[in-house]
C-alpha cells in the first residue's frame, strides 16, 4: 500500500507527541495533529478489499453466513471510529464469545460487548489466514488472560507484554503463540488498527 511522505511524517509525529506527554496531556489535549484526510483516504482503500468467506471447521459450515457479522472465536474486530481519540487509525479487538470482545481501553486489557455491528459506525471482521479455528480461539483466549494488565501509552514498543494498546493486544496473540506478523511497513514500530486489516497475512471476513 502507498503512503504519502506527509501522512507518514504527520501521523508519525503525532503518535510520538502522544508517547512523549502522557496520560494527562492526552485528556487536556483529545486531537493530536495529524492529517485526517490522509487518515481517512488509507480507510478507503483498506476498505477496498474483498470480503471472503470465513474459514470453517466441521458443523460451522452451515452456522456461519457468508458475510455476516462475525461472532466465532478469535475473529478480530476493526473500527476505523476513535476510541476518545487514543489512535487515530481506529479500535481493534479481538471475538471471545458471541457475545463478548477482549479490547484494551484506556483503563486496561478488559472485556465488551461484541456488538460493534450496531454500536460501531464501520467496522470489519478479519480473520488471519495461516490459522486453524482453535488457533483463532486460542489466540482469544491468550487475550483474555492478560485481563487487568494497563494500557500501554508507549505506542512504538509493540514489544512489551506488561501492557497493551489495543491492536498491539491482537498482534501480540497471534506474534506470541504462532509466530505470525500482522504488521505492517506503513508505519514502523507502532501497530495501527487499520494495518490489521491490510496484513498480507489477514483477509476480511465482513465489513459494515
Amino acid at each position: 500500500m502507498k503512503r504519502s511522505l506527509r501522512s507518514f511524517i504527520s501521523l508519525t509525529v503525532a503518535m510520538a507527541t502522544l508517547v512523549s506527554v502522557g496520560i494527562s496531556a492526552v485528556a487536556a489535549d483529545p486531537e493530536p495533529e495529524y492529517n485526517e484526510q490522509d487518515i481517512a483516504a488509507m480507510w478507503e482503500e483498506v476498505s477496498s478489499q474483498p470480503v471472503m468467506p470465513d474459514k470453517s471447521s466441521g458443523s460451522l459450515v452451515a452456522a456461519r453466513a457468508f458475510g455476516s457479522y462475525p461472532t466465532r472465536k478469535g475473529v478480530i474486530l476493526v473500527t476505523p471510529d476513535k476510541y476518545k481519540n487514543l489512535i487515530p487509525t481506529g479500535h481493534a479487538a479481538i471475538v471471545y464469545t458471541s457475545s463478548t470482545v477482549v479490547e484494551s481501553l484506556d483503563t486496561g486489557v478488559t472485556t465488551g460487548a461484541n456488538n460493534w455491528n450496531s454500536t460501531k459506525s464501520a467496522c470489519y471482521g478479519v480473520t488471519v489466514s495461516g490459522t486453524t479455528t482453535a488457533q483463532d480461539a486460542q489466540a482469544a483466549d491468550w487475550c483474555y488472560s492478560q485481563r487487568g494488565k494497563p494500557y500501554n501509552w508507549n505506542y512504538i514498543d509493540r514489544w512489551t507484554r506488561s501492557s497493551f494498546y489495543c491492536s498491539q493486544l491482537v498482534y501480540a496473540s497471534f506474534l506470541d503463540n504462532f509466530g505470525i506478523d500482522l504488521d505492517t511497513a506503513a508505519w514502523l514500530s507502532a501497530v495501527h488498527p487499520m494495518e490489521l486489516v491490510d496484513s498480507s497475512n489477514t483477509y476480511t471476513v465482513y465489513e459494515k
